[in-house]
């Protein structure tokens, strides 16, 4: 697997910028609310490449002077350059030609107001740091009001003090718009709202049959909507039900921070929370007899098919929350925030996704998600434009392929009895390209083709008995 970290040198050159200087706000907020989200590593890059802007104009630096301070290596580099900019901190330019020049500008966070205004980055503080925490913080950052009562406003407006020619003015202004007309960079809120398929129209549709006022789905808690839609494959009719339960009887008005105690309480703290709030409305028969047809022409066999329409119709949370029942396990808090960062920062699709979690959970059979191991492969993936599952699968085959080449011959008996083993979840069968290695290697007993026989007869009774 090529790793994107490999490709950078010790001796690249960062040519560092920044739109304004840090205030000292700045650097309270990405302490206390980004470290949070980004790491301690990823905060100390940003505030060593701003002392670079501070003490030099422009400046050009060696990779190694900064892996030098730091007391890193590339690979750790990497990884908190990107959690810099994948929070908006950092914009990250290479030269087309010298792979090896590249200018990094440094941006301000957002400030506090917007940072606790923005569902999403609030939701995630809160799932990292715990509710408590997150209430001082917010409190710590609110700006104390100024009692009034016995003042009077006399400030003066800019007319009263400052005359300006309008005529000059005017032709100023016009010259200077089209120098300025930069577009407003999305909060990570809005641009999932921009990227959902949520059908907000047949949402607002079965809330209007009901008592809940539509004035109150305002602008805070359409965002709440879709981000919690992105992360937990909440469809429309359930999440309708989260907003009645949400919304006051009498006055028919939503409460935003009753929405989300209940969403994460259903979502992180139940131990059977699947049901239909995590199916995504099945497709039609014509739809689904044309896309089995597809990949059976594309030579798919029938454990690789059932693989990939599965991962197509079922929200990741949701795949990863059945894989781990299957095998008789929970997701952990940690697996929840590991999948969260993987919708959030890499660009693949939610069944490729779903792919990338049978690798890791089935077919090299981890107790849970790792977060270093699912975030190397997806880097991979998305480095090389893996979009649809069947393009996933075929990269997962590449790695099983290189993990069996380079496997001395006990790990791979050790595996082996790990795949026999995994043949009881339902949904996420081995494929047979996963167990054939083995064969050719070491001929199965009787009595153990007799038992997976006998076990593989009791799955498909289940299957046909669910449908």
């Amino acid at each position: 697997m090529n790793y994107p970290w490999k490709e950078i040198s010790p001796r690249d050159t960062l040519q560092i910028s920044q739109s304004r200087l840090l205030s000292d706000l700045d650097k309270r907020t990405v302490v206390s609310l980004y470290q949070p989200l980004t790491s301690i590593q990823a905060v100390s890059l940003y505030f060593l490449m701003n002392e670079y802007v501070v003490t030099h104009s422009s400046p050009v630096v060696f990779l190694s002077d900064i892996l030098s301070q730091l007391d890193i290596g590339i690979k750790e580099f990497y990884e908190a350059r990107i959690k810099l900019e994948a929070y908006g901190l950092l914009n990250v330019f290479q030269h087309s030609e010298n792979r090896h020049d590249y200018k990094i500008a440094i941006e301000a966070p957002m400030t506090p107001e917007q940072f606790f205004s923005d569902p999403l980055l609030s939701m995630l503080l809160t799932e990292k740091v715990g509710q408590r925490l997150v209430i001082e913080l917010e409190d710590r950052f609110t700006s104390q009001k100024i009692e009034l009562e016995d003042y009077v406003d006399i400030t003066k407006s800019f007319g009263d003090v400052v005359h300006v020619n309008m005529d000059k003015m005017s032709q100023t202004v016009t010259k200077d718009t089209r120098l300025t007309s930069d577009v407003k960079p999305l909060s990570l809120s809005e641009q999932v709202m921009k990227e959902s398929d949520f059908d907000w129209a047949f949402f607002k549709e079965g809330i209007n049959r009901q008592f809940v006022s539509t004035a109150s789905i305002d602008a805070s808690i359409k965002k709440l909507i879709f981000t919690f839609h992105t992360i937990y494959g909440i469809n429309e009719l359930d999440m309708q039900r989260f907003v009645l339960e949400a919304a006051d009887v009498g006055t028919g008005q939503v409460s935003e921070s009753k929405l989300t105690r209940l969403i994460q309480d259903h979502y992180l703290h139940s131990t059977n929370s699947r049901g239909n709030l995590f199916e995504e409305e099945e497709k039609t028969a014509k739809e689904q007899t044309f896309r089995l047809n597809e990949l059976k022409q594309k030579g798919y066999s029938t454990e690789e098919i059932e693989i990939i329409l599965h991962a197509e119709q079922t929200k990741p949370y949701a795949y990863l929350e059945s894989i781990k029942e299957q095998k008789g396990g929970f997701v952990s808090s940690n697996e929840s925030w590991v999948l969260k960062e993987l919708i959030e920062q890499a660009p693949l699709s939610a069944a490729v996704i779903n792919i990338l979690i049978n690798y890791v959970l089935i077919i090299k059979n981890s107790p849970t998600l790792d977060k270093g191991f699912a975030m190397k492969i997806a880097n991979d993936w998305a480095q090389k434009q893996v979009k649809s599952p069947e393009e996933a699968m075929q990269k997962v085959k590449e790695l099983y392929a290189s993990t069996q080449a380079s496997a001395t011959p006990k790990s791979k008996a050790s595996h082996k009895g790990n795949q026999y083993s995994n043949r009881n979840v339902r949904k996420e069968t081995l494929p047979e390209w996963a167990y054939e290695t083995e064969r050719k290697d070491e001929p199965v007993s009787n009595e153990v083709e007799q038992a997976f026989k006998e076990r593989l007869k009791r799955i498909r009774q289940r299957k046909s008995g669910e449908q």
